[in-house]
């Protein structure tokens, strides 16, 4: 079978695009042949050597197969899965195990699900990574309620999009902050970052009051900001520090407003625990309550673009990989 390897860490000219043997499934497992396979910034550090390990445990050195997301369908296994669409995505796969870019690919069979019916397999696989730590972030760590108003950073962006979906269909209010607001977002009042206070925005639109909840997915100095646009009690999550790997706050402002700081980290959701955040998405994209990623297509023989194309940004379309 065709699979985008890592062979050495690098930069997206490193990955080379091979044929290896076809993995079989063995007891309690499932062969799925990968219809599409997402490119996501992690798979970059990824490739990098930037990603240590996954579902708690260590990388496996090169050579291994790259991707954590996938759409396919169950080719060899138990009879009553086999043509079933299936969609899943973390788990360790392209960190601890062989990933999700390659024609054919074994999980446990108690980990695949059915994928929305409404979606499409490259739309399916876009899913993945962007808005599972977005239902985490929104629907577990702040435990976002109907009613509430929460600040999205970074809304034009996958996860800043998938997040304003989630937080809607939850019942919540919106308020969208990028540096570069995109045209179609969802947010009920958005912010530029570049020509507005970011607190300054956030308490006119609360009534003075802050948000009930946030999700930064920019960190670094703007950290500050989100928590600072906090209502007294209010609870953030931040998922990224780009820049940098350090977040000033000014601890004295959040301890005596009570606040709550969350972190979501991806790499260690396991399969099953990913399977049943995505149980639940697919109930929302069905019900058309959530909307499909846009998405960019490459074959897997412009893996190496790909992966150039989600270093650059993607003004929040999803790169996917198709053999």
């Amino acid at each position: 079978m065709r699979a985008v390897r890592i062979v050495a860490y690098g930069g997206p000219d490193a990955l080379v695009v091979e044929d290896v043997e076809t993995p079989r499934p063995g007891p309690g497992e499932v062969l799925v042949e990968v219809r599409a396979a997402a490119v996501n910034p992690v798979d970059v550090a990824n490739l990098a050597g930037r990603v240590q390990s996954a579902v708690k445990q260590p990388a496996v050195a090169p050579p291994r197969t790259a991707g954590r997301d996938y759409a396919g369908v169950v080719v060899d296994g138990p009879d009553h899965l086999r043509g079933l669409e299936v969609w899943g995505t973390s788990g360790g796969l392209g960190v601890t195990r062989d990933g999700t870019q390659a024609e054919y690919l074994v999980v446990p069979e108690h980990t695949v699900r059915p994928k929305p019916a409404n979606l499409f397999f490259e739309q399916a696989a876009a899913v993945g990574v962007s808005h599972s730590v977005a239902y985490l972030a929104l629907a577990e760590r702040a435990n976002l309620q109907a009613g509430e108003t929460v600040l999205v950073t970074g809304a034009s962006g996958t996860v800043g999009r998938a997040a304003t979906d989630i937080a809607h269909w939850r019942g919540a209010t919106v308020i969208g902050a990028d540096r570069r607001l995109a045209d179609d977002l969802l947010a009920d009042l958005t912010v530029d970052t570049t020509s507005s206070d970011l607190v300054e925005a956030v308490r006119e639109a609360t009534g003075g009051v802050g948000v009930d909840a946030a999700l930064d997915t920019v960190g670094g100095d703007l950290l500050d900001s989100v928590s600072s646009a906090l209502r007294h009690g209010g609870r953030a999550t931040v998922i990224a520090s780009l820049g940098t790997l350090l977040a000033p706050i000014n601890i004295l402002d959040f301890y005596r407003n009570e606040r709550a700081l969350f972190g979501v980290n991806t790499l260690d959701l396991s399969l099953t625990k990913a399977a049943d955040v995505l149980d639940v998405l697919r109930r929302g994209f069905e019900a058309g309550v959530l909307h499909a990623p846009r998405t960019v297509v490459f074959p897997f023989d412009e893996a190496s673009s790909a992966y150039k194309a989600v270093a650059a940004g993607t003004d929040g379309a999803k790169v996917v990989l198709v053999p």
